[in-house]
């Protein structure tokens, strides 16, 4: 925002007719003291006074404008905004024809044609500079007008505003407003309030906050819409909005919007808009959006408030005008899976929205295509993988002092020993399927004492690599053992599994990945299972899978193992903490 100070002070040149507290009593009833070095208090009732008016015209900047309206002095507003408006292309500006602009046509410099009264006694302190300000004019070509008070200052406007019943308003936040953070739809026709009339708008909250609007930030030439913005935001032509001016409009409710016109009467548009919250959360695509019949695409849902709970508002078929709503027969929606009843071709675009009743909307776009993409959880995966529980990993002999420092942390010195033991030796099992069902259980009266979990690698592997979508098992010759692409086919929640299947049409015992959400990023190590059957890879203590549960760390990297070794402890022994 670029500020033009010469221009203001041009402008409120008629502040210094007097040096003095002005107390005006507003149309509404509502007393407003203008803070000035005072000798002496005024006051003035616009409704009492029954002398001389003389009427003018005179262009203002935004902040003069405003200063009667909203009750805030002209400097505070234009720190906060209220000031000369920067367009992203010339010409634009001029066809505000209620504002004047720039020579270069790419600014809206202020308010043209004001149209302002003032008591003989105010008009008998000006002198002739200042009186060379204003076009002086007959009072009937005014349905309201603002006073110029004797601090030089104007007040609000003297008549109130008309007001237009029935109208429906609507604020669209979030995902798909593309003007500010937020976008108010009026019911009416786009031509039913002038924007060659238009100076300005005020929104009023049910406190009794005034925001103003200033054209392009906030006002098009299309009045039947408007936005505003409480943080930093990029609109379509790279212009980022004043937002300062507006930031305190987040979770309050408006009330009305006044509209300002040139020399006609004032127009408010009584609403009940509530200003949802801005958040961080967001929604994004995990992986890729393939095309095919009755798709299933994977989002992430991502940083949503406790409070928040959304829910789906729509899913659109293509875009801007031409987009189709689909019925809720049409689609489902669970634990970040959608699942589509219809048929996703090639370049096919949807969009899902989700809404809150507290919080803005998110959502994103769905480009169906034939790539396969890695999702979040994958990108998070690459890199080479040994055994956790191996001598490459934490089970080395390297590592026995600091087994014993954690344990001790949590049962003591003299325990900390048989702990760290019993720890590393319950996730070296040999045996796993129905051989460990057999021999631990099935859990269903909880694990026996002796119980072991297998987390070793099977099917002769002795490293994965983990690339994106790709994922490799060699043995420990190095000789490759399979190599597939990975394509995410669903998730369980209960479990924390994501489930992968390969691409490539294998019947082997890597045709499945089943991968917990840990990575090497947030937990030190990861957690899979592998194999032909989805069905029996969900079973944990029974089933062809029973006790076995894969684990990693990134080869050759002794901080990760350290770090997995205090998270493990913990996770076992914290609760006797």
């Amino acid at each position: 925002m670029k500020k033009s100070f010469i221009l203001v002070a041009s402008f409120l040149f008629a502040c210094s007719i007097q040096a003095q507290n002005i107390r005006v009593n507003l149309v509404d009833g509502t007393n407003v003291v203008y803070a000035k070095d005072s000798v002496s208090n005024v006051e003035f009732n616009p409704g009492e006074y029954t002398g001389k008016t003389y009427y003018a015209t005179t262009n203002m900047s935004f902040a003069e404008f405003f200063e009667g309206e909203l009750r805030v002095p002209a400097d505070d507003l234009i720190a906060d905004g209220v000031d000369v408006v920067t367009s992203a292309t010339n010409g634009k500006a001029s066809r505000f024809t209620g504002c004047f602009a720039s020579e270069s046509g790419n600014q809206i410099l202020g308010v043209k044609d004001v149209s302002v009264s003032m008591t003989e006694e105010v008009y008998n302190a000006l002198t002739e500079d200042q009186k060379s300000r204003f076009t002086f004019v007959e009072d009937s070509v005014f349905a309201s007008s603002k006073r110029l008070l004797p601090n030089g200052s104007f007040s609000a406007y003297t008549s109130a505003p008309v007001v237009m019943e029935g109208v429906t308003t609507t604020l669209s936040g979030g995902n798909g407003v593309n003007w500010g953070n937020y976008v108010i739809s009026l019911g009416i026709d786009r031509t039913a309030i002038p924007s060659a009339d238009l100076q300005g708008a005020v929104l009023t909250t049910t406190t009794g906050q005034k925001f103003a609007l200033t054209p392009l930030y906030n006002l098009w030439l299309n009045t039947a819409e408007l936005a505003f913005c409480v943080k930093d935001f990029t609109e379509p032509h790279g212009n980022h909005p004043a937002f300062n001016h507006t930031a305190g409009l987040q979770g309050k409710t408006i009330s009305s919007v006044t509209y300002f016109l040139k020399g006609k009467d004032n127009v408010t548009i009584p609403c009940n808009i509530y200003v949802k919250q801005q958040t961080s959360a967001s929604v994004v695509v995990d992986g890729s959006a393939q095309a095919g019949i009755n798709p299933t695409v994977f989002l992430n849902v991502k940083d949503v408030p406790s409070d928040a709970n959304y829910t789906v508002a729509s899913l659109k078929k293509g875009s801007g005008r031409n987009a189709v709503v689909l019925s809720e027969d049409k689609f489902k929606y669970a634990d970040g899976i959608l699942s589509i009843t219809d048929t996703a071709k090639v370049g096919d675009v949807y969009n899902i929205s989700f809404n809150s009743d507290k919080y803005i909307s998110i959502g994103t776009t769905i480009n169906f295509g034939s790539d396969i993409k890695p999702t979040e959880l994958q990108s998070k995966l690459t890199g080479t993988y040994v055994e956790l529980f191996s001598e490459d990993g934490v089970i080395s002999s390297k590592w026995d002092s600091l087994w014993i420092a954690e344990c001790e942390k949590y049962v003591g010195k003299e325990l900390a020993p048989s702990a760290a033991e019993k720890l590393k030796n319950s996730m070296l099992g040999n045996l796993i399927g129905e051989d460990a069902t057999a021999k631990f259980g099935d859990a269903s009266n909880g694990f026996t004492d002796d119980m072991q979990f297998s987390c070793h690698f099977i099917q002769s592997v002795s490293k994965f690599i983990f690339d994106g979508t790709l994922i490799k098992g060699l043995a420990a010759d190095s000789s490759e053992i399979f190599s597939h692409n990975y394509i995410k086919i669903g998730y369980n929640a209960d479990l924390d599994f994501h489930f992968f299947k390969s691409v490539d049409d294998n019947e082997d015992e890597f045709k499945y990945f089943f991968m917990r959400s840990d990575n090497p990023d947030d937990t030190y190590h990861i957690e899979f299972r592998y194999g032909s059957d989805e069905k029996e890879l969900i079973g944990f203590t029974t089933g062809k899978y029973a006790y076995w549960m894969a684990a990693g760390v990134l080869e050759n990297n002794d901080k990760q193992c350290e770090e997995s070794i205090r998270l493990f402890i913990k996770e076992n022994l914290g609760a006797n903490k």
